[in-house]
């Protein structure tokens, strides 16, 4: 079953035309992967699933409901968790703070999830160490943990590997599967 689907989406950028008849699906409990060489539309589109860029034409539907006309807040607040290429992270907010910016869609008072010191240990030991103090692949372990802290349907990633030492990588990849399931 799709918890994605996105049929025939155009987006341009002034005059250019990025997107071309994308259609594409997710299936729930699944990964799915977008490939392709530098520059053709990778990061527009997930953007734009996200609602960050908007579309010209074409439909996105999630959990069977259209939101190309959602804001960005709307759909994360419907289940689509967000990493965006560079992290992004808040490098003056401790690993804590950063992670309860992910809580920002729950009710105040929530509690980090547990589960996420489990899938990434290190986050549990730099709790009070500021986000911008962090190596590379800690910072995206908590961009990654971030956006999982609200629990999302949908884990949406860009380039979760870029710049990250092989042995970083292979633990994500691990988390990833693991959500899978």
């Amino acid at each position: 079953m799709a918890i994605l689907n996105v049929s025939n989406v155009n987006q341009y950028y002034g005059g250019s035309h990025i997107l071309r008849d994308i259609s594409l699906k997710a299936d729930f409990g699944k990964v799915t992967v977008l490939l392709g060489r530098n520059g053709v539309g990778k990061t527009t589109l997930l953007k734009s699933l996200m609602g960050l860029v908007p579309i010209r034409s074409g439909q996105i539907e999630f959990d069977g409901l259209p939101i190309q006309a959602s804001t960005p807040y709307e759909r994360a607040r419907s289940g689509i968790g967000f990493v965006p290429q560079g992290r992004e992270i808040f490098p003056r907010l401790t690993v804590e703070e950063n992670l309860r910016m992910g809580l920002a869609s729950k009710p105040a008072g929530t509690s980090i999830p547990a589960d996420l010191f489990e899938m990434f240990p290190i986050l549990d030991e730099m709790r009070k160490r500021r986000g911008g103090d962090l190596s590379g692949g800690q910072q995206q372990q908590l961009a990654i943990a971030r956006a999982l802290a609200c629990e999302p349907k949908l884990l949406v990633l860009d380039e979760p590997t870029e710049g990250i030492q092989p042995s970083i990588i292979k633990e994500i990849g691990r988390v990833i599967t693991r959500m899978a399931k």
